[in-house]
């Protein structure tokens, strides 16, 4: 969806409007047809999406893995923030034991 986004955005942009073609998107009085508003309603929910997405990412960041015959499997987490949730954890127990094979 945020592809056809860009491409309706470029097109509204860099090309003068002299009709609309009679078709899946408007009738013959130039409305949009229900086609088009299915599209318009697809594309703002993958909006909706790809921001919960990038949302849950900085929340939830993702953990690397590696895994080798010599050394077995090993995790890491990258971000900062999330290793400083996982040490300040007030309950500790899971968490530090969780962050312990994390690193």
């Amino acid at each position: 969806a945020p592809a056809l986004r860009r491409w309706l955005l470029f097109y509204q942009q860099q090309y003068d409007l002299v009709g609309k073609l009679v078709g899946r998107f408007y009738d013959e009085n130039g409305a949009p047809t229900e086609a088009l508003k299915q599209a318009e309603a697809l594309i703002e929910e993958g909006l909706k999406l790809k921001a919960q997405s990038e949302e849950e990412n900085q929340q939830f960041p993702p953990c690397n893995s590696e895994w080798s015959s010599s050394g077995g499997s090993r995790f890491w987490l990258s971000c900062a923030v999330m290793r400083k949730q996982c040490l300040s954890n007030a309950e500790g127990t899971l968490d530090e034991a969780l962050f312990a094979l994390l690193l």
